[in-house]
């Protein structure tokens, strides 16, 4: 089930929601291909690796800069914020090794389970992060970058 962004995951911070957006636009391509090739997977392993790497890559450049606007407002959250950052990253990272490792890439039903599970995870974790981790700043944000 795709996940569409909604006025809810506001934090009135332009550049920040901008991202947030794109953030869900690339999990949701992620599940178009999932979804429109399931059982049929290793056929789509190279565009479901550069997915994922894409959507490493832009979630490591949104951290960056949303911390750096939590830091440029002395958002007294900034560590712990981090540290679910860094948390988040630890995990994509694992991920990542998990699908360039062994057999997965070229077993169906594994990459089935595999891409589902990461999914629901991004889905789960992106929304909830923005509604319980995000929002807790925008009180504070007097000053954008």
């Amino acid at each position: 089930m795709i996940t569409n962004w909604d006025s809810k995951y506001e934090t009135n911070i332009s550049e920040i929601d901008s991202q947030h957006k794109k953030l869900f636009r690339l999990i949701n391509n992620i599940e178009v291909v999932y979804d429109e090739n399931k059982h049929h997977l290793s056929g789509k392993s190279k565009i479901l690796l550069e997915a994922v790497s894409e959507l490493e890559d832009y979630t490591l450049s949104h951290f960056l800069i949303e911390e750096r606007v939590m830091e440029l407002n002395q958002y007294p959250g900034l560590e712990a914020h981090i540290l679910q950052h860094n948390k988040f990253t630890d995990k994509i990272l694992e991920l990542k090794n998990r699908l360039n490792q062994g057999d997965l890439l070229s077993n169906d039903d594994l990459l089935d389970v595999f891409f589902k599970d990461l999914i629901d995870f991004l889905r789960a974790w992106l929304t909830n992060h923005i509604l319980k981790e995000d929002l807790d700043y925008k009180p504070f944000i007097k000053f954008s970058i």
